[in-house]
């Protein structure tokens, strides 16, 4: 009995270190799009969901997406649906013009978590390519209040041009102020113009004109 179980121990000993073995190569292999210590070590805990993110991250270096995704999607499972994981399949997914893939799990990232800002982000640009305005807007909108600079820029361009959306100078300053202040280029630019023609209602201001020009200046 001694003897069996002993043997149990040191079975279980050699399958811990030959795991070990197997991810660490696996993690240093996956940059380099070599995917086979990433399935070796997936044989032995196939449970891992680090390990099954790796090996996607593999076949994407190795050009080979559909079977980088299903990895992916393997990740997302193994971790019981996992933020992390979730953003990682989106955003691959994206990233080989899978949208709809994307914006199915950027939803439930932002269901979960609705102060998610990337997800949000990311959801608004899958969107768009997707031609779908309302749930882009939506998207959009949310990543902007949240503090995105880009998104407020282009919701200032909205309320500029009446995109989706009545015109309302007020907002458009609003949302282009938001995004100057945190250093986006365009709508510093965009500022300057704002405060030098000024908007119905809303008459030019020299002294915040030439304010936004000297920080447009410091960014060329």
């Amino acid at each position: 009995m001694k003897s069996w179980h002993l043997g149990l121990i040191l079975s279980l000993l050699t399958l811990s270190a030959a795991a070990q073995d197997y991810t660490a190569l696996c993690r240093e292999e996956a940059q380099r799009g070599q995917v086979q210590a990433c399935q070796k070590a997936i044989a032995v805990t196939p449970r891992d969901p680090d390990l099954h993110a790796l090996l996607g991250q593999a076949y994407f270096a190795s050009g080979l997406y559909n079977q980088g995704l299903k990895a992916l999607r393997e990740a997302v499972i193994t971790s019981n649906g996992a933020t992390e994981h979730r953003y990682r399949y989106a955003g691959f997914a994206a990233l080989i013009n899978e949208y709809p893939k994307a914006a199915q799990e950027l939803e439930l990232i932002v269901a979960a978590e609705p102060g998610h800002l990337k997800a949000w982000t990311l959801l608004a640009d899958c969107y768009r390519y997707m031609k779908n305005r309302p749930d882009a807007n939506r998207a959009g909108r949310k990543a902007a209040e949240l503090g995105d600079p880009a998104e407020a820029y282009i919701l200032a361009v909205r309320y500029n041009s009446g995109e989706d959306i009545k015109v309302d100078p007020a907002e458009e300053l609003r949302w282009l102020e938001r995004s100057a202040k945190a250093g986006y280029a365009a709508a510093i630019q965009d500022l300057v113009r704002f405060y030098a023609d000024g908007r119905p209602g809303m008459p030019p201001d020299a002294t915040k004109r030439d304010y936004w020009q000297r920080k447009a200046k410091k960014l060329n």
